[in-house]
């Protein structure tokens, strides 16, 4: 359902080409638009209601449901936004965004023209009309042309993605995938459901992360690679299911102490370079206990339940740590 109940005449200066305009939802029946500003919170719902200032939405958009903007939030020529959306202050949707909620995006995010956020997952047991807990996006994100987000299939936990996080273009996140802070994806990476990317994840153009799988923080995934299986923190994948480094520069710049930097190349040496057993590179690195970084490559090995990806093209499964393939499952 279109906006038609929204009325328009002139208000304060737009960055379109178009005629501002105050907003009167006519019933309770209508699409509640709400307006957000710094003075007051959302617009209560009404019978009539008229909003004096209202963010920039170009003519051409159209905007059915629940949907609650921020003042300054901009939404471009030909976006479609349905359903319960809430978007927070200064977030810029440019043009031709598709928006199905539930969804929340938080502050400062821009959408470039193509991207679609919301929509049903790829998955034929899944009812599209089911909404779930939808799509949770946090601040400061860029999503290039065409990024596609699909929503959760669990009704627990939505898909999201965190902060400062950059999308290139047609990269694709599917539904339940968790995506954390300072990522980023290059164009068409395509990340499989349910998924998690940890912080400061980069990954080449093409690259392709199985369902489930799990990439520690810092790790980076080559150009037209694929991850099988998990990554553990600041471990680079250079060709598929193959590890052929550690992240250093990653690890600079993130500020890691030298000390820190040691003990990831040593562990490095213990999970990746070594030839024994990976049950015994597990005890081994067991033996590193009580050092921080030690204590996070402990805990992300534990509990792996797909695998740990080592070198060769080999995988190191979770029938190694001692467990059962169906824990494993």
């Amino acid at each position: 359902m279109s906006c038609s109940c929204v009325s328009r005449c002139n208000a304060s200066a737009s960055a379109y080409p178009m005629r501002p305009r105050l907003m009167t939802l006519m019933n309770s029946d209508s699409p509640s638009v709400s307006i957000r500003n710094s003075s007051s919170e959302s617009t209560s719902r009404a019978s009539i209601r008229t909003i004096a200032r209202v963010s920039k939405i170009h003519p051409t958009a159209i905007l059915s449901g629940t949907i609650d903007l921020a003042d300054d939030v901009e939404i471009g020529p030909y976006c479609v936004l349905s359903g319960e959306i809430r978007i927070g202050a200064g977030s810029v949707l440019i043009a031709n965004v598709h928006v199905h909620g539930p969804m929340i995006m938080g502050s400062a995010n821009v959408c470039y023209p193509g991207v679609t956020l919301g929509f049903a997952p790829q998955d034929r047991s899944f009812a599209p009309t089911k909404l779930g807990s939808g799509v949770v996006i946090g601040d400061h994100n860029t999503l290039r042309e065409h990024v596609t987000i699909h929503r959760a299939t669990r009704d627990d936990r939505p898909t999201r993605v965190g902060n400062r996080n950059y999308l290139m273009a047609c990269s694709h996140l599917a539904h339940d995938v968790q995506v954390g802070d300072d990522c980023t994806l290059a164009n068409t990476t395509n990340v499989a459901g349910h998924a998690e990317i940890g912080d400061r994840v980069i990954t080449g153009g093409g690259a392709g992360i199985h369902q489930f799988s799990r990439i520690g923080r810092g790790a980076m995934i080559g150009g037209l690679t694929g991850a099988g299986r998990d990554v553990c923190p600041f471990f680079t994948l250079t060709a598929t299911n193959y590890v052929g480094g550690y992240n250093r520069i990653g690890l600079k710049r993130g500020g890691a102490s030298s000390d820190d930097i040691d003990m990831v190349r040593t562990i490095y040496g213990i999970l990746i370079r070594a030839k024994e057993p990976f049950s015994q590179r597990r005890a081994q690195l067991e033996t590193l206990a009580g050092h921080p970084v030690a204590d996070e490559y402990i805990a992300f090995v534990r509990a792996s339940k797909r695998g740990i990806t080592t070198r060769h093209g080999r995988v190191a499964s979770a029938r190694s740590f001692g467990a059962t393939m169906a824990e494993a499952e």
